[in-house]
């Protein structure tokens, strides 16, 4: 999970790309008791004995010739990757460099830098104009910029853009607010005034201060307005008879900007993101000739609603929700209802009423950024040739979700190629903390039927224990980023940028990764239904504005998530996330939930409190043809529409059987399987996947020790084994067994009888 550490972070990556440029236990599936001997939490600590030698898998038998080619005639036996193409992987999935200030790589000329970037081995670069003062201003600085990304496309590499100076991405170096103050991001700030008796209580303006939206005053009755006269730099609180208390929300600016920048806009606003795409998006593809040829993607860097935030200061006291300047005329046109009267709720509030308006109000947070924000750069990316990439704040934890964007998938959903970053590579800390985070970006992905996701590696935590093994940990957790899903890394990796042969074995290991995955479908039958209505309605937005604050109700779905994917890896099964625009986009037929390519067999529900009605129906549907969906924590209690109560209130008394209180047990109940049995003396996780019709097994020791493994798939003479650390391809037969290296990867392809 991250923390405060994550903006210090940024920070020191950034410096670090500007000064230096970056320079079980079995796994057996079938029968298998979730209760291990093995705790994941003691391993996750334990050192990490890790070999940089190119590892080997015993019993090898028949390594196939460099020149064989793949048969393209769909049979199971059918060559995934050619030998040649897996040991020197493409291009295409190797990692690109960030490099935000090209004109210091290595090199006289820029020629001489892209040679190099060639020679580290990595497959492209992610760059930008130079940042400073004339930042997307100097037609000298877009024109060099445009024979540095010529060349690198003509001798191969592949090119991205970063899209902001600095960080994060939508300020455009202060341009998208320039003369348009509008534009700047605003928040609703809560402020509490009390008093005794109908005298008028003065009160201190906030920072930043630009209106009252609204003031209530709290009565046995509920809440009732009250005007609010402002006075210089006061407001005048009228008060009533007796002990009473008051409510005054100030739309305020955020005032505690970034370093590189003096202003940010509102995400909410689809004004203000146009002109970050005209004064950025339009410039870069007036610089750049053959833009569309040229610029595969952009990288979007953790654009984010200013409210409850990851910088705080002393001063922030006061609560704030997300807020633009219509955003409850809005709410009220989807809602039919304005939420003014009962704005009290928005902050605070345990009742069913208080947690069905924050569900409603942070789905319609997801709604505004997902299309204005993402949606709208998309539209342009798309129209233009190229992707948007990057990635989001604070993806790995649902309650970061709601209040940093409102839905973490569906504003994914709106990109070409969602991503994740990874701050802290040491293996054990990335299964244990931050495996979620990858699956919540390739989940929308998968999905969506998209080919890509993106994965940003920027090591700066883990300090002299990540600095003394950095080979060893960055292979390990390249190996379950991209177990996750991720195919395309971006990296801020500084020793992979300083010496060639970091550079070559990191590029090789991940490009070989990239060559078996990018193209290939994950296959998993097991959805974890992503609860971010429930989240939002225990989310209770922190008095300090600190996201780190938030309380322990809405953190709970996000405990019980990770016991569950914990527990199904463990089990040798995959998953994936399941939403409910996803889920209400695919069709129910005898007991499996067909969505894009996924076909789903099993579903877990986790503590689904608040539920819509849409889904409870399908849920229903499935169960009645008999889909095995499992309720974890409790059943659905609220409706997320009110008119709809009865219903899942009927449904949920219908169903209470299908209810477990512990994710290890429901995980017990998990009839699903994959074809493909894993006997291994650690742990092992096991994700299926199918290329041209050819079915294949990701594997990934997830041990800090090595593992021998025998493998049992019905029908299999035999198994053809590609090994991404030395790039051999071998073949063993069906009682032979294999070592598979502790953190490393490993993919299996049954061998049929001809």
């Amino acid at each position: 999970m991250k923390n405060k550490r994550h903006f210090v972070c940024q920070m020191i990556c950034l410096i670090l790309s500007v000064v230096m440029i970056c320079s079980s236990v079995s796994c057996t599936i079938a029968d298998q008791q979730i209760e291990s001997d093995t705790d994941p939490d003691t391993q996750a600590q334990d050192t990490l004995p890790l070999s940089t030698d190119s590892e080997t898998l015993t019993q090898e038998v028949d390594t196939l010739s460099p020149d064989t080619e793949p048969e393209d005639n769909g049979d199971q036996n059918a060559m995934l990757v050619p030998h040649d193409a897996f040991k020197n992987p493409d291009n295409e999935y190797r990692a690109l460099r960030i490099a935000h200030e090209y004109m210091n790589l290595p090199g006289d000329t820029l020629d001489d830098k892209v040679a190099k970037l060639s020679e580290y081995g990595f497959g492209g670069v992610i760059t930008n104009d130079v940042w400073n003062k004339r930042y997307l201003q100097n037609a000298g600085q877009l024109s060099l910029l445009n024979t540095f990304v010529q060349s690198a496309h003509n001798s191969g590499l592949r090119v991205w853009i970063y899209d902001e100076y600095g960080y994060p991405s939508g300020s455009a170096g202060d341009l998208t607010c320039a003369g348009h103050p509008e534009y700047e991001a605003v928040r609703l700030q809560q402020i509490t005034v009390t008093g005794n008796g109908a005298g008028v209580q003065m009160v201190s303006l906030p920072d930043a201060f630009v209106k009252v939206e609204y003031a209530c005053v709290e009565t046995a009755d509920g809440y009732t307005p009250i005007e609010v006269v402002v006075d210089g730099g006061k407001m005048a609180v009228q008060g009533t008879n007796g002990a009473w208390k008051a409510y005054v929300y100030c739309v305020t600016k955020y005032n505690g900007h970034f370093e590189w920048n003096s202003s940010y806009p509102n995400i909410l606003n689809r004004e203000a993101i146009a002109r970050f795409i005209e004064v950025t998006f339009d410039t870069y593809e007036g610089a750049i000739e053959n833009f569309s040829e040229i610029v595969e993607a952009i990288f979007d860097d953790e654009a984010q609603l200013l409210a409850a935030h990851h910088i705080t200061n002393d001063k922030m006291t006061n609560p704030v929700i997300p807020y633009d300047y219509d955003i409850f005329e809005t709410f009220a046109a989807k809602y039919g209802y304005d939420p003014k009267p009962i704005l009290p709720l928005l902050y605070n509030g345990t009742s069913d009423e208080a947690k069905r308006v924050r569900a409603q109000f942070y789905a319609h947070v997801g709604d505004l950024v997902s299309e204005n924000y993402f949606g709208q750069i998309q539209e342009w990316c798309e129209a233009h040739g190229t992707k948007l990439s990057g990635h989001l704040l604070l993806e790995e934890q649902m309650f970061y979700h709601a209040p940093v964007y409102g839905n973490y998938i569906q504003c994914s959903q709106n990109m070409g190629y969602p991503g994740f970053d990874i701050l802290d590579p040491r293996p054990a800390n990335y299964i244990r903390d931050m495996s979620t985070g990858g699956k919540y970006a390739s989940s929308p992905a998968w999905l969506g039927g998209q080919k890509r996701v993106f994965v940003e590696i920027c090591p700066v935590v883990g300090g002299e224990e990540f600095a003394t093994n950095h080979l060893d940990y960055a292979l390990g957790t390249m190996t379950f980023a991209y177990f996750d899903g991720g195919n395309q890394l971006a990296t801020y990796y500084t020793q992979a940028n300083s010496d060639p042969e970091t550079g070559r074995a990191f590029n090789e290991y991940v490009g070989r990764l990239g060559s078996m995955t990018v193209g290939a479908q994950n296959t998993t039958e097991i959805a974890i239904y992503y609860t971010i209505d429930t989240v939002s309605g225990e989310y209770i937005t922190p008095e300090n504005q600190n996201l780190y604050s938030v309380g322990e109700a809405a953190r709970e779905n996000d405990a019980m998530v990770g016991a569950l994917a914990t527990a199904l890896r463990e089990k040798g099964l995959d998953y994936v996330f399941l939403d409910s625009a996803s889920m209400q986009s695919g069709s129910v037929n005898n007991g499996i939930l067909k969505v894009g390519n996924f076909s789903l067999k099993t579903i877990i529900v986790p503590k689904a409190t608040v539920m819509r009605i849409e889904d409870i129906r399908i849920l229903a549907s499935l169960i009645e043809q008999g889909a095995n969906i499992i309720f974890v924590g409790e059943m659905p209690s609220i409706a997320f529409d009110s008119k709809d109560q009865t219903e899942l209130d009927t449904f949920s008394a219908q169903y209470e059987n299908l209810l477990y209180r512990l994710a290890e047990r429901a995980v017990a109940k998990v009839t699903t399987k994959v074809d493909l049995t894993v006997n291994a003396n650690q742990i092992v996780y096991v994700s299926p996947y199918e290329r041209d019709g050819v079915e294949f097994f990701f594997l990934a020791n997830a041990s800090a020790e090595d593992a021998t493994l025998t493998l049992n798939y019905d029908g299999a003479v035999g198994y053809r084994l590609y090994n991404p650390v030395n790039g051999d391809i071998t073949e063993i037969s069906a009682d032979e067994s294999c070592n598979l290296a502790s953190y490393r990867a490993l993919f299996v392809q049954p061998l049929m009888a001809e």
